[in-house]
């Protein structure tokens, strides 16, 4: 047992001395360098961890999601949405990530759905938000059915998945109910506000008017909400993806009156932290589930 955990320490470490030989940096190389780094340590899924995957909760092929049920339910769900950069991404692309996410939680009795949305250019703004929608509306329909309580789903978004999901929190304009739903949300590494001449992935979704960017972003709409929060950003997060969680996390410290829940991951870069769920570094996992399993 103490060479196992021996041999788990040494591995944590050497990954962290290579992701932060990559440094505060994020792109395509990046993605794939960590992508490769991550793959070989996740550990063998759970027998008893049942898929049901490509579940439609719209009439788009991009409208569907995947169910990773859980042996022995807790009652808690989770909804989670991939990044992309509004172009791209997928639930399931290698069957690797976000395979690992969902066996990960689902193995900790956490009924997790992960789910795909239509992209831009095709789909500009709102079109996430609107999926985002779609799917925890499928999940408070349906929860039951996989052993899920409806009243303790919590919304966890990654990179423009945050930005997608904060955009349903936080508007009530794009909230069917006018209402989000859940109990709580999870923003990790996502912008949450433009303005400027912006990346073209970015203006790909939000639009060619820069006028209207200001209505467009998460963060304007942020003093209509009150939904329970967890922020998060990596260290090595480069500065353009680090900066929006912490001026989010003003945003809300000043509606609140209090700080939100913040979470620092040191060590890890923009994609690390959804790619280490299910190997020994187990730092992001265990804060993620904290979290959720404190949702009443």
């Amino acid at each position: 047992m103490l060479d196992l955990v021996k041999d788990a320490a040494s591995e944590v470490a050497d990954v962290r001395r290579r992701i932060a030989a990559m440094g505060a940096n994020f792109d395509q190389k990046i993605l794939e360098a960590t992508r490769a780094l991550y793959a070989p340590l996740i550990r063998k899924s759970s027998a008893s961890v049942k898929i049901t995957a490509d579940v439609a909760y719209g009439g788009d092929p991009r409208q569907k999601l995947d169910v990773y049920q859980p042996a022995k339910a807790s009652g808690h769900v989770l909804v989670y949405v991939p990044g992309g950069g509004f172009v791209g991404g997928d639930k399931n692309a290698d069957g690797v990530f976000y395979v690992n996410l969902g066996n990960y939680f689902a193995s900790h009795g956490i009924l997790t759905i992960i789910a795909n949305y239509r992209l831009a250019p095709a789909h500009p703004w709102p079109a996430g938000a609107q999926d985002v929608a779609g799917a925890v509306a499928w999940a408070r329909a349906n929860a039951k059915n996989f052993g899920g309580d409806p009243a303790r789903i919590v919304l966890f978004g990654q990179s423009a998945g945050s930005t997608h999901s904060a955009s349903y929190l936080f508007d009530p304009s794009l909230q069917p109910a006018g209402e989000p739903g859940v109990a709580a949300g999870i923003l990790m590494s996502g912008p949450y506000s433009f303005q400027g001449e912006p990346s073209a992935n970015v203006k790909a979704y939000f639009g060619n008017d820069p006028s209207r960017y200001a209505e467009r972003s998460p963060l304007t709409h942020v003093g209509k909400s009150r939904t329970p929060l967890l922020l998060s950003v990596a260290e090595y997060d480069p500065a353009f993806l680090a900066a929006p969680t912490y001026e989010l996390a003003r945003a809300v410290t000043l509606r609140d009156g209090k700080s939100p829940r913040l979470a620092y991951f040191a060590g890890h870069n923009h994609v690390s932290t959804v790619m280490s769920f299910g190997t020994a570094q187990d730092d992001v996992g265990s804060t993620v589930r904290e979290f959720i399993n404190a949702i009443a």
